[in-house]
């Protein structure tokens, strides 16, 4: 945690802010390229220093980086150490190094032009403290996000899934909270609540960073306008066991620590229930064990985390 009193929209005292943004990769040397020159292509007019943070990829993503993107920094890693704690890096430097705002991009992701610039209007016009867009699935004119939602069972879900893009209604406005795919941080606010819990590899950190936000009155804000697109799936495929691994150790950490005590304990005993005893059988009639062992390391694994969680508190 970093701790600090500020809070507010200081941060946008002078007409050109500083904004760090961080590329998180891990062997994404394929994906690196279209997502650089997104970021170089913002039209925000505004100092902008680029990060990508390596977990210690294997694939010439540090050849790429010195020959294709010399103006880079390439903050390179010795070993993977998952998302919340890769980004983690990059961000303590981002607010030693004064900035005011931090953008947190995936690999996967493009940007439009005017994604940045969008936000930090927003970020004038808004005391909230994390900022999202319109993130739509690569070659398709469908939303893959809007934000976050959290159901009663404490699981969150891209807000607008699938919606078709002209059918989409939503217009500027608070959300849940912001999937870490594509949003806008704001630095006081992260000075105040501090960074990506570590305990959390990969999912559900940007879910735990919104709610902790929240408590602490930074609220989450949708700017419709500002639009991405993304390669869903790239890092570790669609309901891979990878996938429904950390999905579901995510899940029971996050319902353990946000959830009031006394729904939260039923509710994580129920849940890996739920998994071990429906989820992984039913993968195992669908032929699918891997995803049947998934189901079960998931509910032992994040079982235990919601139990440390619970114990936290």
């Amino acid at each position: 945690m970093i701790p600090t009193s500020s809070k507010g929209p200081e941060d946008l005292a002078s007409e050109s802010p500083r904004v760090h943004a961080i590329v998180l990769t891990w062997n994404g040397a394929h994906l690196l390229p279209e997502c650089l020159r997104a970021l170089r292509r913002q039209d925000a007019r505004t100092p902008l220093h680029i990060v990508v943070v390596d977990n210690a990829s294997t694939d010439g993503t540090a050849a790429l980086l010195a020959c294709d993107f010399p103006d880079v920094e390439h903050l390179r890693l010795p070993e993977n150490i998952g998302y919340g704690r890769g980004n983690n890096e990059a961000l303590r430097r981002a607010l030693d190094g004064g900035a005011d705002f931090v953008a947190l991009i995936n690999n996967d992701v493009e940007l439009a032009p005017d994604w940045l610039r969008l936000l930090l209007d927003a970020a004038r016009a808004h005391e909230a403290g994390l900022f999202t867009g319109t993130l739509l699935f690569r070659g398709e004119e469908m939303v893959n996000s809007t934000g976050l939602i959290i159901d009663g069972l404490g699981r969150a879900r891209d807000r607008d899934f699938r919606v078709p893009l002209a059918e989409l209604s939503r217009t500027d406005g608070e959300v849940a909270g912001v999937s870490g795919g594509a949003a806008l941080l704001r630095a006081s606010m992260l000075r105040e609540i501090g960074l990506f819990d570590p305990a959390y590899f990969a999912y559900y950190e940007d879910v735990d960073l919104s709610l902790r936000a929240a408590r602490a009155g930074y609220r989450s804000f949708y700017v419709r306008a500002a639009t991405a697109r993304h390669r869903f799936g790239a890092s570790f495929g669609v309901d891979s066991p990878a996938q429904r691994y950390l999905l579901g150790v995510g899940h029971l950490r996050t319902l353990a620590r946000h959830e009031p005590l006394v729904k939260a304990a039923p509710l994580v005993a129920l849940t890996v229930v739920y998994r071990a005893a429906v989820k992984a059988p039913v993968e195992l009639l669908r032929l699918r064990p891997a995803l049947a062992w998934a189901e079960l390391r998931a509910a032992a694994a994040g079982g235990l985390a919601a139990l440390r969680a619970l114990s936290d508190r």
